[in-house]
């Protein structure tokens, strides 16, 4: 029977941006569906309790609404591919120099969507916060542990990173990065334990993203850009000529030299910022290899 049917696709999904795919979904398909069947999409269907109706126990009720934003995802992709607004880059991103040569920034727009498949990590650098202050109760000194929080509170905050690595760790300039807020909470209380789940090795895994921004290969070094910020402020105070303009140039200038320094979540040439919507994966069947049955 399952040879008839054919193998069913099952997926492990490990984010979802609920709210950012009702919205698309929403308008590739003229209105948001709660239920739809085609050949594609009816793979991932699962049975689903009317969310309008009377109220279920509240772990069975979040169940149901991350299966219904599951399925929305599947819907998405196909929407999307059909109107021609997905790109999968998943090979072309394999090669390190289209990210060198400006080739993959040419082909992509800002607030398009693309699909990629490659060793990905999630990282939630306020879990290493929690697991560094651990180790510090076991001495008396807890200098450390306090140096990490204010370090990875004051560059991380309280938020995911989403890293990308197409090309692999040892490219590791050639990534798309974002950052997961999880505005739908599909990963409320599943934040602290992601790292033992899934562990400090890349995995690989599906990214669905829209395109946040493609950087500029910038030439001026980041010490360089300060420089030219104190200057200018030097120079303004004792013109006493403080403006506007002048400032939100200086707050620039300041931003990009923070962004080369690797001290704000921003994408350094030749990364691409992107915003996470889907992150899933193909879940394989486990099977008994013929030297698992062998006696020696």
């Amino acid at each position: 029977m399952s040879n008839q049917m054919g193998r069913a696709s099952v997926r492990e999904y490990l984010y979802v941006d609920t709210p950012r795919v009702r919205t698309l979904l929403a308008q590739l398909s003229s209105g948001l569906p709660e239920e739809r069947k085609s050949e594609q999409t009816k793979k991932w269907t699962a049975s689903l309790t009317d969310l309008g109706g009377p109220q279920h126990d509240e772990g069975v009720r979040e169940q149901e609404v991350r299966s219904l934003a599951d399925l929305h995802v599947a819907m998405l992709e196909e929407a999307a591919q059909y109107a021609d607004m997905l790109l999968d880059v998943s090979e072309v991103s394999k090669k390190a120099k289209n990210w060198n040569r400006g080739r993959i920034h040419k082909a992509l727009n800002p607030g398009s969507l693309i699909r990629v498949t490659a060793p990905t990590s999630i990282i939630y650098p306020a879990s290493f916060a929690a697991s560094a202050t651990a180790m510090d109760s076991l001495s008396e000194d807890d200098s450390f542990s306090q140096d990490v929080t204010k370090i990875v509170r004051a560059m991380y905050g309280d938020h995911l990173t989403l890293r990308v690595y197409p090309c692999g760790e040892d490219d590791w300039e050639c990534q798309y990065s974002g950052v997961i807020s999880d505005p739908g909470g599909y990963l409320s209380g599943e934040k602290a334990v992601l790292f033992s789940r899934l562990g400090a090795d890349p995995q690989e895994w599906t990214t669905i993203a829209s395109i946040s921004r493609v950087p500029e290969r910038d030439h001026a070094a980041p010490t360089v850009r300060l420089e030219r910020v104190v200057q200018t402020l030097q120079g303004v105070l004792e013109r006493e000529e403080m403006s506007r303009r002048v400032l939100e140039k200086m707050i620039q200038e300041s931003s990009r030299a923070m962004e080369g320094m690797g001290l704000s979540e921003a994408p350094v040439w030749p990364a691409v910022a992107v915003i996470p919507i889907a992150v899933y994966r193909q879940i394989r069947p486990s099977i008994i290899t013929p030297e698992l049955e062998l006696d020696d």
